[in-house]
C-alpha cells in the first residue's frame, strides 16, 4: 500500500492552525467552566438571600398556624414567573414538618430530598429526577427555608454570554490566523512551489527549465543550484544525444547498404526499441560463389546490446575469412564471443548460405527465432533452431540443415521482437500471426512486404511502447526479379512512440 505524504503547504497550515484551534477550544472550555462557576455561586448567593428574606416573615406568621404559612409560601412562589426563575420552588421545614409551595406543582418528597442534598453539597446542586437544581437555604432555630431553581436556565444564560465572546474570539483568531497563514504561504510555500514545479519539469524531460526564486537567502540558494543542475543536465543530454546519434549512424552504416548484390535481392526493416539496438543482419558474398546471410539478436537492447552486435559482426567477418563451413563459422564466433562478453550475455544467431546456383540453401541456427521459406503459393517452410545459443558453452556444436530454394521463393528472417510484440492488453503477436501475415504479404511486391509487417506490428502494439528490437529481412534469388535492387525500410527508433 502506497502512503502519500502531505504537501508542505498542508503540513504548514496544519502546524499553524491546529494549535490555534486547540488553543481556542481549551480557552473556551476554561472560560465556560469559569463563567459557570461564577454564575452558580452568584445564583446560590441570591437564593440564600431570598431564603433569608422569607424566613423572618415565616417566623412572624408561625403563630397563625400552618395554613397561613402555606398561603404565604404559595403567594411568594406564584409571583416568581418561569421565564425569570425557571424551576423556582420553596420548601419550609418547621420542627421536622415540611411545607412545599403548590403554585407550580413541583411539590414532592423526592424534590425535598434533592433540595436538602443540594443545600449541603459544595456546589449547592443536585439531581431532582431528570432535572438538575441549585438550592439556596437559611435556617433559624427549628425553621429552615429551602429555595431551588433549574440549572438549565443558568447554563443557557452562560451559553448566551459565552456565544458573544466566542464570536469575538473567533473573529480575532481568524484575523490573526489569516495574517500568519498568508505570511507563511507567501514566504515559504510559494517559493517552494516554484522549486517543485521546476523539478517536475526536469523530471518530465524539460531540461533547461529555470526557476526564479525570490524570498529568503536559502530559497535563492536552492534556486541557483537547481538552475545550475538544469543547465548541467541540458548540456549532458545534448552530449548524450550527439553520441547516441553518432552510435545510431555507425550501426546503420554497418548494415547492408549495397544497391546491388550479385546473386540476391534484399528487403529489410530494422527498428530498435531504443536509439540503438542489439539486432544485427548482414549479407556477405563469399569467394566460392555462394552468398551468406546472417541475422542475430543479442540479449537486451540499447547501447550494451549494440556493442555486442558490432562484436558479432567483427567475429563473423573474421570467421568467414578462415572458413565457409557454417558449423565451423558458428564455433569460431561462439568461442570468441564467450571470451569477449560478460557472464549472462548471450546471442541467437542464424547463418544461411545460398549455393552458387541459388537452387538450395543450408543453414545453422544458434537458438534463433524460427524463420521461414515462403513459396510462391504462400506455404511456409519453417527453419527451426539447430543448436545452443551463443555465449553459453565453449564446446557447443551445430547441425547443418539443407533445404531446396526455388527461384520464386522468399527467405524470411526475423528476430523474436516480431513474435513477442505485446498489445496494450498484454497479448503476444505470436508466430501464428506472423505466418498469416507472410501469406498475405506473399502476394505483394517483396519491396513492400517488410514495411507491411512493420505497420501490422505497430497497429497491434497500439500505444504500448516497444520492449524489444524488431528486425525483418526478406531475401530472394536475383533471377526472380527484373531489376537488381536492395530495398530497406528506413530504420528508426520507436522508443519515443
Amino acid at each position: 500500500m502506497v502512503v502519500r505524504s502531505w504537501s508542505l503547504r498542508t503540513q504548514l497550515l496544519s502546524a499553524l492552525n491546529i494549535p490555534l484551534i486547540l488553543l481556542a477550544a481549551v480557552y473556551l472550555t476554561y472560560d465556560f467552566r469559569r463563567e459557570m462557576s461564577e454564575r452558580t455561586r452568584e445564583k446560590w448567593v441570591a437564593l440564600d438571600e431570598e431564603a433569608k428574606t422569607i424566613l423572618p416573615a415565616i417566623v412572624e406568621i408561625r403563630g397563625h398556624g400552618r395554613t397561613a404559612i402555606q398561603d404565604y409560601v404559595d403567594a411568594v412562589c406564584s409571583r416568581m414567573k418561569s421565564q425569570d426563575s425557571p424551576g423556582h420552588h420553596i420548601a419550609v421545614i418547621l420542627d421536622g414538618e415540611i411545607l412545599q409551595a403548590q403554585a407550580h406543582h413541583r411539590a414532592s418528597s423526592s424534590m425535598v430530598t434533592a433540595m436538602r442534598q443540594a443545600a449541603t453539597a459544595p456546589r449547592r446542586m443536585a439531581w431532582a429526577g431528570k432535572r438538575e437544581i441549585i438550592v439556596g437555604s437559611h435556617g433559624d432555630g427549628g425553621t429552615t427555608v429551602l429555595i431551588s431553581e433549574d440549572v438549565r436556565s443558568l447554563k443557557r444564560s452562560v451559553w448566551r454570554h459565552l456565544g458573544r465572546r466566542v464570536v469575538g474570539f473567533l473573529l480575532l483568531m481568524a484575523v490573526v490566523g489569516g495574517v500568519i497563514n498568508f505570511v507563511v504561504l507567501r514566504m515559504v510555500t510559494v517559493p517552494i512551489g516554484r522549486l517543485v514545479e521546476t523539478v517536475r519539469q526536469l523530471a518530465a524531460g524539460q531540461l533547461g527549465a529555470r526557476v526564479e526564486s525570490k524570498g529568503s537567502a536559502e530559497f535563492e540558494f536552492l534556486g541557483r543550484e537547481i538552475n545550475q543542475l538544469s543547465e548541467a543536465l541540458q548540456t549532458a543530454d545534448r552530449y548524450r544525444s550527439m553520441q547516441m546519434r553518432r552510435a545510431r549512424e555507425i550501426q546503420q552504416h554497418v548494415l547492408p547498404r549495397s544497391d546491388s548484390f550479385e546473386r540476391i535481392v534484399l528487403a529489410s526493416a530494422f527498428f530498435p526499441a531504443d536509439e540503438v539496438g542489439g539486432d544485427y543482419y548482414d549479407v556477405i558474398e563469399l569467394a566460392d560463389g555462394s552468398t551468406l546471410l546472417c541475422i542475430a539478436d543479442v540479449s537486451g537492447h540499447g547501447v550494451a546490446a549494440a556493442m555486442l552486435a558490432l562484436l558479432l559482426r567483427s567475429l563473423l567477418h573474421a570467421a568467414v575469412e578462415e572458413t565457409t563451413e557454417l558449423p565451423d563459422v558458428m564455433r569460431r564466433i561462439n568461442r570468441r564471443f564467450v571470451e569477449a562478453s560478460l557472464p549472462g550475455d548471450f546471442a541467437t544467431v542464424m547463418l544461411v548460405r545460398f549455393s552458387s546456383r541459388m537452387d538450395c540453401l543450408e543453414y545453422v541456427s544458434a537458438g534463433h527465432e524460427a524463420c521461414w521459406i515462403i513459396g510462391q503459393d504462400g506455404d511456409p517452410m519453417e527453419l527451426a533452431s539447430t543448436g545452443l545459443i551463443l555465449g553459453i558453452d565453449l564446446a557447443a556444436t551445430w547441425d547443418v540443415v539443407r533445404r531446396p530454394f526455388a527461384r520464386e521463393d522468399w527467405l524470411v528472417l526475423l528476430t523474436d521482437g516480431v513474435t513477442e510484440t505485446l498489445s496494450e492488453s498484454g497479448e503476444l503477436f505470436g508466430a501464428g500471426r506472423v505466418v498469416d501475415l507472410l501469406r498475405e504479404c506473399r502476394a505483394a511486391p517483396m519491396e513492400d512486404a517488410a514495411g507491411r509487417i512493420r505497420a501490422a506490428l505497430s497497429e497491434f502494439r497500439g500505444q504500448r511502447k516497444p520492449t524489444d528490437d524488431v528486425t525483418v529481412v526478406i531475401a530472394a534469388a536475383l533471377t526472380a526479379y527484373d531489376r537488381p535492387a536492395s530495398v530497406r525500410v528506413q530504420p528508426q527508433s520507436e522508443g519515443g512512440r
